[in-house]
């Protein structure tokens, strides 16, 4: 029966569009259980693009349906999700993109720290992420990735992206990236849009040589906090890559 099936089983029973909705309380708590061990990453969603909310799962209560997350490092994000009354969320695992709504935000206590508990979610959406369409950067479209570390700044160029998460940003070899690196502010840009702050996950780094000798830095990487407007702006670019001359 699905109910007794673990959270890794998921991927095996997503339908031809690699989407799987999830209804049963069991498989739900299992799932978020298994999130919370591998210490995943959970973003929100937020009616302002100006804050990120990034956390992490600390206790799942199946018999009194509720679950309890950390606190973020944005005060303004915090007090943005205590006044929602359902909050959206995300998250990746075991190479499943995952979306599900909780109510009830509140803060609480969890042994002896505070934390905000929310209702278990009802429903969850799993999404293989390979059925992720993942789009290649034409050279004429200025998709660029401003990264903010502590007191460094500098420009990346975007060279593939999805929903799934940015595929590779290109940079200059003077600059250390290293793989499991967080960038908690990155903003993406594409003029003349506005730019969309993200966070962002690095998977891997390569050196690469161009033809003409030039040095550069490679880094795979992928959205930890995708939003709204991450997915406008992807809808913008691919707009953008259809038009775009041949």
């Amino acid at each position: 029966m699905a109910d007794e099936r673990d959270a890794d089983g998921l991927a095996g029973r997503a339908d031809e569009t690699g989407q799987l909705l999830v209804r049963s309380g069991i498989e739900i708590g299992r799932t978020l259980q298994a999130m919370q061990s591998a210490g995943d990453t959970l973003s929100a969603e937020l009616a302002s693009e100006e804050h990120l909310f990034i956390t992490r799962l600390l206790q799942i209560d199946a018999q009194n349906g509720t679950m309890s997350i950390g606190w973020s490092e944005s005060k303004e994000a915090n007090a943005l999700i205590l006044e929602m009354q359902s909050v959206a969320f995300r998250a990746n695992h075991e190479g499943l993109h995952f979306r599900f709504i909780a109510d009830h935000p509140r803060e609480a206590s969890f042994g002896s720290r505070s934390v905000i508990q929310l209702s278990l979610p009802r429903a969850m959406l799993a999404v293989q992420r390979r059925a992720l369409p993942r789009y290649t950067v034409p050279p004429a479209i200025p998709l660029r990735c401003e990264i903010i570390l502590g007191p460094m700044s500098f420009d990346a160029l975007v060279v593939d992206v999805s929903l799934g998460g940015i595929g590779a940003i290109v940079y200059d070899p003077s600059i250390r990236l290293d793989p499991g690196m967080t960038i908690p502010r990155a903003k993406i840009l594409l003029p003349p849009h506005a730019p969309v702050l993200a966070a962002l996950e690095v998977r891997h780094i390569q050196t690469v040589t161009d033809a003409d000798g030039t040095v550069i830095k490679r880094a795979g990487c992928r959205f930890i906090a995708p939003s709204a407007g991450i997915e406008a702006l992807v809808r913008l670019f691919v707009a953008a890559v259809e038009a775009a001359p041949v």
